[in-house]
């Protein structure tokens, strides 16, 4: 039996997803898409599993912008928007993909079909890598190739990635599924002439707390014990929190927990040769009748 939590966590990504794909549009800005998708969790009753992500053509995962950010979209862009939802903990993710160039449509097309592809291929006991074959498969048939170091994953209660992953390509030996395992597939979706991977960019927003450890710092702990009280180990962003990261804090403090492991980085990912990527993605949960979709 699938848990309210999470079913009331999944109604509620559903529901924001459809809004993201109205509110993205040329003109809007990063940090305004960021905000909306906060705002509509919250009004909603939810809070965010993680922040937002804001991926625009190569920029791949991991970018949630900051408060003096002032992009916008252009009309030349292939956006991401990857966000997710917990409630009491229990996380539920999925990414939308926007585009106003034509030129991109197909290969948006072609990770959302093999997302499909995906959830109808689940059952039980089968290894998470042939999932990944079904989604090469399609994405190549399609003419496109996949991001091969980016994964699905399972999500647990106060986690987001819970151990096992569903990969974009098959690799033999990997862990069979089980029922009751709840899990985000997101087929990552490239040019065929791509590099096909990604790499760290310099630039870190996305953090978390690794563990409720005690460094023996007043500023440090305090930041600790607050992130911890609000967040347990989900993701966080300095962006929400002004008041202890202000003042050109933020890279001392962080720079501080991330040296002493209680905190972990999460760097910005951009696809390695430069080609913008597609991102579509489901929570799915394995059931004994089969998978059911949460988002």
């Amino acid at each position: 039996m699938i848990p309210g939590e999470y079913a009331r966590s999944g109604r509620i990504t559903s529901e924001v997803r459809a809004r993201v794909k109205e509110f993205v549009k040329p003109g809007t800005g990063y940090l305004e898409a960021c905000r909306f998708v906060e705002e509509e969790i919250s009004s909603r009753k939810g809070a965010p599993a993680f922040p937002v992500g804001i991926g625009v053509n190569h920029v791949t995962a991991h970018y949630s912008p900051q408060e003096k950010e002032a992009s916008v979209f252009k009309e030349s862009d292939l956006v991401k928007v990857d966000f997710g939802v917990h409630v009491d903990g229990y996380v539920t993710d999925t990414a939308v993909s926007v585009t106003f160039n034509p030129s991109y449509e197909p290969m948006l097309e072609a990770s959302e079909r093999a997302l499909g592809v995906a959830i109808a291929a689940l059952r039980k006991e089968q290894r998470a890598g042939e999932i990944g074959r079904e989604i090469r498969k399609e994405v190549a048939r399609l003419g496109f190739k996949t991001i091969e170091n980016l994964t699905g994953h399972t999500v647990d209660r106060y986690q987001v990635h819970a151990g096992k992953s569903i990969p974009n390509l098959y690799v033999p030996g990997m862990q069979a599924l089980r029922k009751g395992d709840v899990f985000a597939i997101e087929p990552f979706v490239t040019p065929a002439g791509a590099a096909g991977y990604v790499v760290d960019a310099p630039l870190t927003t996305i953090f978390s707390v690794v563990a409720r450890k005690r460094i023996g710092t007043k500023e440090l702990d305090a930041f600790v014990d607050k992130v911890w009280e609000e967040r347990k180990t989900l993701p966080f962003t300095p962006r929400w929190y002004p008041d202890d990261l202000g003042g050109g804090k933020l890279d001392s403090v962080l720079g501080k927990l991330v040296a002493k492991k209680v905190v972990r980085s999460y760097p910005t990912l951009v696809e390695a040769s430069g080609n913008p990527v597609a991102q579509f993605e489901h929570t799915v949960a394995l059931t004994e009748g089969g998978p059911v979709v949460l988002t």
